[in-house]
């Protein structure tokens, strides 16, 4: 057995985590976060079975989220504020790196670019021994491939699983085959956590336990508040929609406004002409177009309706010409 220690470099796409830990909380039996803590020590276990040697010599050097980030004008509306701060602090407490980039439009850019980057140079100047990607998306494979060409081996978190929806829609979650099969150690984490040995109440366990002075537990209303954002899954976003619509409008309901905000999972705000805060609306909300149809300012004709969150646009209709 080696006993030289094991270094390594932990680098999370927050995308990816947002949508793997909100599958679950709200569609997966436990109904539970998972745990960074709980990741943390699970890769010392891995990296340490692979490497051949005990968990002793394997230690954590660096840790990295990378996320695009909202105006604070969207999260107050939202009523995110707390969430987020409270889910930075259990990433600060656990000795991860933040990254934020702004989103524009309501779409990431440049993000995965980033982690790309910080990865690869962090890997050069730490000499990481082992790299760990928390990621699915097969851009990443290059950045797997150049990593190991520099001596350090790759280990892949991915994640697979699909559901039906409150809606009956069928959402699916996958990691890249390519991604998987470049990595040195890939490991498919649904898979771990089907195999029950990291469950909840067990000596290494994935998820967060449910006590009233734990960190990560207070960190519940960042996962949901935020879950309309999550394409894979849709609790909250159904939250905001009722079951369905009429579409015989009386034209003193009518209001006008234009989109100020596009989330690419079917969601976004349209800011009311005249005074008024930003309102929410939802692709099913949509009458004659499609939300890939929709862009940033165009101007639309809605009527409102009210549920346990608020306002919420309903029956929205591109105006001609725009």
């Amino acid at each position: 057995m080696s006993e030289n220690v094991i270094k390594i470099g932990i680098f999370y796409d927050g995308n990816y985590l947002y949508h793997v830990s909100n599958y679950y909380v709200f569609h997966h039996r436990h109904h539970m976060r998972l745990s960074i803590s709980g990741l943390h020590e699970f890769v010392r276990e891995e990296v340490a079975r692979r490497e051949h040697t005990t968990t002793e010599f394997c230690r954590i050097v660096d840790a990295h989220y990378f996320r695009g980030r909202y105006t604070t004008q969207v999260v107050e509306q939202k009523g995110w504020i707390r969430g987020e701060r409270i889910f930075e602090d259990v990433l600060m407490y656990n000795g991860v790196t933040t990254h934020f980039w702004p989103m524009t439009e309501g779409n990431e850019k440049s993000v995965d670019v980033a982690l790309a980057l910080e990865a690869y140079e962090m890997a050069h100047l730490r000499h990481y021994d082992v790299c760990v990607l928390v990621a699915g998306d097969s851009d990443y494979a290059p950045l797997v491939q150049k990593i190991q060409a520099t001596g350090t081996r790759t280990m892949v978190l991915g994640w697979e699983f699909d559901f039906i929806n409150d809606r009956g829609l069928r959402h699916e979650t996958h990691v890249s085959r390519r991604l998987m099969a470049d990595a040195v150690y890939p490991v498919m984490m649904s898979d771990v956590i089907e195999s029950g040995k990291y469950d909840p109440g067990s000596p290494v366990s994935l998820f967060v336990a449910r006590t009233t002075d734990n960190e990560e537990d207070a960190a519940a209303d960042y996962w949901d508040d935020d879950e309309d954002e999550d394409s894979g899954s849709s609790a909250i976003m159904n939250s905001y929609m009722d079951q369905g619509h009429s579409e015989n409008i009386n034209p003193e309901d009518l209001h006008y406004g234009h989109i100020v905000l596009l989330n690419p999972s079917g969601w976004g705000f349209i800011a009311p002409d005249g005074e008024g805060v930003d309102i929410f609306f939802c692709y099913a909300d949509l009458i004659d177009t499609t939300f890939d149809r929709l862009r940033h300012n165009a101007a639309v004709s809605y009527t409102e309706g009210h549920n346990e969150k608020g306002a919420i646009a309903r029956t929205i209709r591109l105006i001609s010409g725009e």
